[in-house]
Parts: C-alpha cells; structure tokens; sequence
C-alpha cells in the first residue's frame, strides 16, 4: 500500500469507527424521542421499538466486529465496500421507519438529511451525491405507495392529492438544497474532517510517544501535587520500588497522568516532606538529598513547579539506586587512604633518613677504639647527636600538626623569643639570593617579632620554596624570548582586628605559574600536591603552624599571574 492509500485508509477507517459510535448514540435519542412522542400509545408500538432497539444493537455489534477485518488487513478496497453497505443498510432502515410511521407526513423525515451528512462526512461529494439522489427517488417511491396502497395516511392522501404533491415537493426541495450545499461545501468539510482527524492522531501520538519517552528512562519518576500526592510515576519507579506488587494499577498506568490515591510518604515512609513543604515555599531551587529503601541507597532530586493553580503536579522527583556508587565512593576512600599512607612512608622515611645517618655515624665513632680520647671530640660528637635527635623530634610534631591532631598548647608551651624579622629574612634568603633567585625584602629594618623563631622560619621557608619552584616552572614552560623576570617580595605591617587584637601580618608574593581554583580550593590540604616529586605537606605545615600560633592564613592566586599569601601572627 503507497502512502496516499495509506492516510486514505487511516482517514476513512477513523471516519468510519466515529460513524458506529455516532450511530447508537443518535439512534438512542431517536428512540427517546420517538417514545416521548407515542408516549399515550406505547403500548401499540412497544414491539417496533424493542425490534428496532435489538436491530440497532445488533448491526452495531456486527459493524464494530466486521471493522476490525480491514484493520488487521489494511485492506483500503474493503473498507470503501465496508463504508456504502453500512450507508445502504441505514438507507434502507430509515425508509423502513418512515413509511411505517406515515410515511412523508412523519417526523421521521430528517433522517434523510442525517444519513446525507453522514455520506458527506465519510466520501465527500460522491457519497453526497449518491444518498441525496437516492433520497429524492425514494421519497417519490414513498408518495407513490401512499397514493395507490393502504400505506400510511393512504385514504386522506386519495381524497386530498394536493396535499401529497405538496409534502413530495417540498421534501424533494428540501433534499435537494440540502444536498446542494452540503455538496458545494464538501471540500471545506473534508478539510476541516481531515484537520480533526490529524489532531485527533497527533493528540494520540504524542500521548504514546510521552509515555514511551518517560518509561523508558532509567531514572525514577514521580510527580506530585501540592499535598505530595502522586499524579505520574514511570516504570522505572514502579519497577523500583516494586510497586506493582502492591496495586496492578501503577504498572499499566505508569507513564500517564492518574490520581493513584497514594501519598509520598506511602511509598518512602522517611521521605522529608516537611522539609520541603517549609523550604520550597520560597525557593525554587533544585534540592538533592538521600534515602535509604531497603538494601538501596536512592539519590533524589526534587524540583518545585511554579505556583500555577491549573497545574496538576506541583513537585517533580527524579531518583536512580546510588548503592553501587555509594560502594565504590567508600572503596575509593579506602584506596586514597592506603596511597596517603604509601605518600607518608615515603616522606618520612625521606626526612628521617639523614638525621638517623648522622646520629649512626656518631654514635659508630664513640664506641670506637681508635677515637682520640680528647672531651672536645666526645662533646662536639654528642652536640650532633643531641641536634639530630632535636631534629626528629620537630620532624614528627610538625607531621602530627599537618594532620591536624598537634596539641592545642603547642603555641602556650613553645619556645618564645623576640627578634628581628629582617635579619632572620636576609639569613633564610641568602642561600637563594647566592642561587640568582631575585627577592625583594621590603620588611622594615627594625621590625620586632615574639614568637617562636624555629617556627617562623619553617613558615617562611616553605613559602619561598614553593614560591621559587613556582617561578622556576614558568620559566621552563615559557616560550623562547617571552619569559620574564622572577621575582619574589616578602613585606610586613602591623594590623589590628575587630576584638583589637595586634597582629604582625607576613606577605609572600611572586609572579610565577599561579594556581587555578581547583588548586586553590584544596591548596592548604595535607598531601595535596602537582608536583611529581612532591609530598603535598608545605602549605600544610605553614596552615598548621600559623594556626598552632593562634594566627591565621589567606592565600590569593591568579593562573599566570602569580601568588600571594598573607600570614598573621600575633604580635
């Protein structure tokens, strides 16, 4: 079948199941009305009109069952033979009926006109043409068999032809006009037949495509309205939460709008409605959160509608089991803590390594026999021992800091001292200065500070540290003839806070790579690092160590540009 025949076929198919329905609905009125107007002789004709009940509902039967051959078939010669016999056979009942009820003096008469709309509505001009022109030869006929034999009214008719020539002309005009325009405007009907059927299929099709686009998402749906009662859910949710064990309805009305009768809180007794009731009220912001249904972890994600009072659903939720990502969450977890624990092996044993050689060594040669027995051998021997030793120590409170669990007291209990900020600067810079490194101390010469200097100094050496390797990777990344001078500048001035708290506030700036938000987001991190031979606790330790003093740390950064980081300890 070509396309052409096929919208003809859909069209004339769906004209014609209208026409059965339409048919035991115009021929209930009928009836009713027919009732209505015999009602003081009913008796007389109770047998006609039970006859005409049961025939009624009987051809309909048969036509509804007759129609479902051409669309199993799609048989589009069949339909058409299929469309004029039913016509024909609603021709010839309507003439039955009118010439039992008197014949062209019956109120009956109209059903001409009906079956003529009919004809017009499913073939257009040509089933016009035919059942118009049928009509009129039958309404002759009808008057011929009222004039010559005892049919209705036949002994007035005989003694009074005038008045059945009358009623013959004008029901034959009246036919025939009608006819004629139903005719001339069978075009326009067509079109506006055919419109209503396109729209009648498209409704229907996006009907089924909605409810096949929703069904066949992975994700739970439900929709609710303002009282949190479900109005849509799509098979995945019904799936899901195994919600067809409870009623069949949600599995075959899952993917169209349907008052369930079913609460949110019937299917996830811990769902949070009051939650949401109170939250949503003035935000319209998405809202996700978690809910634990039997062995599943469900991720939810809650949308509120806006306030229209025509809408149906007010609340969308869409939610999917989380369990498995929730596992591999907690796997992951576990692995990052095994290579946390690999990266802190290998730090310390990095930094335990020397302090441990020295003290070996040291200690070989006391318990040697060939030392020279002088007291100034055994002391100076003793002196890097009693250092190293020193050194593990700081070693291991500075690790214990970086992993946030140092003493509250480290800062109470610390070794304070006053001393000169700018002298200790020019000590700690000079090994880089000798390196070519450029830094600019801009610290005033006789700027005090009393805190703990050990301490002080491990802040401001890691921070120059990574402030030059910062340097350093710009430059070696940097196009030939376009690298630029680098340069570091440490400064300080004093400040005051809100609680009038006197603070001396360090900052370390330079104009190396910079750092991206992710980088400065996590910056401070134990073990973050972006350095392949990096160990991630430098920033770490500054943070801790500045906090441990009661001070604090702010950190500023722009990709290319550079960075700077402001410490504040208290004066």
């Amino acid at each position: 079948m070509n396309n052409d025949k096929k919208i003809g076929y859909k069209e004339i198919y769906n004209k014609i199941k209208f026409t059965i329905i339409f048919r035991v609905l115009a021929f209930s009125l009928i009836t009713l009305a027919y009732i209505l107007i015999n009602f003081k002789d009913i008796s007389r004709y109770s047998f006609y009109v039970y006859l005409l009940i049961a025939s009624a509902i009987l051809l309909t039967l048969i036509y509804w069952t007759i129609l479902s051959y051409p669309k199993k078939k799609e048989n589009y010669r069949f339909l058409v033979y299929f469309g004029y016999i039913q016509l024909s056979a609603d021709f010839i009942f309507i003439s039955c009926i009118v010439l039992l009820n008197g014949g062209l003096d019956d109120k009956f008469i109209f059903l001409y006109y009906l079956l003529i709309l009919i004809a017009g509505f499913i073939f257009l001009k040509t089933g016009v043409m035919i059942f118009g022109i049928a009509s009129v030869i039958v309404i002759g006929l009808i008057a011929d068999l009222q004039y010559y034999f005892n049919i209705g009214y036949h002994y007035y008719f005989s003694y009074n032809p005038d008045k059945l020539l009358f009623l013959t002309s004008t029901n034959i005009l009246g036919v025939l006009i009608f006819s004629w325009l139903l005719y001339h405007f069978s075009g326009e009907l067509g079109i506006m037949s055919r419109a209503i059927i396109e729209r009648d299929e498209f409704i229907k099709d996006s009907q089924n495509f909605n409810r096949e686009l929703f069904n066949s998402f992975s994700q739970g749906i439900i929709v609710t309205d303002k009282d949190f009662s479900v109005v849509f859910l799509n098979d995945a949710c019904v799936k899901m939460v195994n919600l067809k064990d409870i009623d069949a309805d949600f599995d075959r009305k899952s993917g169209i709008l349907h008052k369930f009768n079913i609460k949110i809180s019937d299917i996830f007794e811990n769902f949070p409605v009051n939650n949401f009731i109170q939250e949503n009220d003035t935000e319209n912001n998405l809202k996700r959160f978690e809910l634990k249904y039997g062995n599943m972890i469900l991720g939810f994600s809650l949308t509120k509608l806006e306030t229209v009072e025509t809408k149906i659903g007010r609340y969308i939720l869409l939610f999917r089991d989380i369990t498995y990502i929730k596992q591999l969450e907690l796997e992951s977890k576990i692995n990052e803590g095994l290579v946390t624990a690999g990266k802190l092996a290998g730090w310390l044993a990095h930094e335990i390594r020397n302090p441990l050689s020295a003290i070996n060594t040291s200690i070989y040669i006391l318990s040697s026999e060939n030392i020279d027995r002088k007291e100034a051998d055994y002391k100076r021997l003793l002196d890097i021992v009693s250092t190293e030793v020193r050194k593990l120590d700081n070693l291991v409170n500075d690790f214990l800091g970086s992993l946030k669990i140092k003493s509250k007291t480290i800062g109470e209990n610390g070794n304070f001292e006053k001393f000169n900020l700018f002298l200790f600067l020019e000590e700690l810079t000079a090994k880089y200065i000798a390196n070519g490194i450029k830094i600019h101390n801009s610290i005033g010469r006789d700027t005090q500070i009393f805190s703990e200097k050990r301490r002080i100094g491990q802040v401001l050496a890691n921070l120059i540290q990574n402030a030059v390797q910062s340097i350093k990777r710009k430059s070696s990344s940097a196009l030939n003839g376009l690298r630029e001078t680098g340069i570091i500048r440490i400064g300080s001035k004093k400040v005051k806070t809100d609680a009038d708290k006197n603070y001396i506030s360090i900052s370390v700036s330079d104009n190396g790579e910079g750092m991206d938000d992710f980088i400065l987001k996590n910056a401070f991190k134990p073990l973050f690092t972006t350095k392949e031979d990096g160990f991630g606790l430098g920033l770490s330790i500054v943070y801790s160590i500045t906090e441990s003093l009661g001070g604090e740390t702010r950190i500023f950064s722009r990709t290319g540009r550079g960075t700077l980081i402001k410490i504040n300890i208290p004066a």
